[in-house]
């Protein structure tokens, strides 16, 4: 093993060719939370992000930075072979309406559904921001 290397403690799914892995959900006790992920497309045929739901929550939109700016979007494309990183100052995804605070230790089951390849489940734990941050792959 490698000196400082550790297990992501997000949540990971896999459905064929599609892979989710270092999910997690933000703590929040307002009414709204942020969602990281990495999205992995062993497929030769790009992979369209067209929808994400969670539960508990009235909606999840997927966002993208611009300058600094969320600007809401319809889907993220990921590439053939290739993989999407969701996190702060990229593309993300917000949980809107959401019935009950987040606390740390909770889960939260996002369902992200993709063009072609149906739907995939993930359970995210729900992390202090910046243990959520933390958890995101740097490269």
């Amino acid at each position: 093993a490698v000196a400082g290397c550790r297990a992501s403690p997000g949540g990971r799914a896999v459905a064929g060719d599609l892979q989710v892995t270092h999910a997690v959900v933000t703590a929040s006790a307002d009414g709204e939370s942020s969602a990281f992920l990495v999205v992995e497309n062993g497929s030769d045929t790009a992979r369209v992000l067209v929808g994400v739901s969670a539960d508990g929550t009235d909606s999840v939109e997927m966002h993208h930075d611009v300058g600094g700016q969320m600007q809401p979007v319809a889907q993220i494309a990921v590439p053939p072979g290739g993989r999407v990183l969701l996190a702060p100052g990229h593309d993300h995804l917000m949980l809107e309406g959401v019935r009950r605070p987040l606390a740390v230790g909770d889960t939260v089951a996002l369902q992200l559904l993709f063009t072609p390849g149906g739907a995939l489940t993930v359970r995210a734990p729900v992390l202090r921001y910046t243990e959520a941050v933390s958890a995101l792959p740097v490269h």
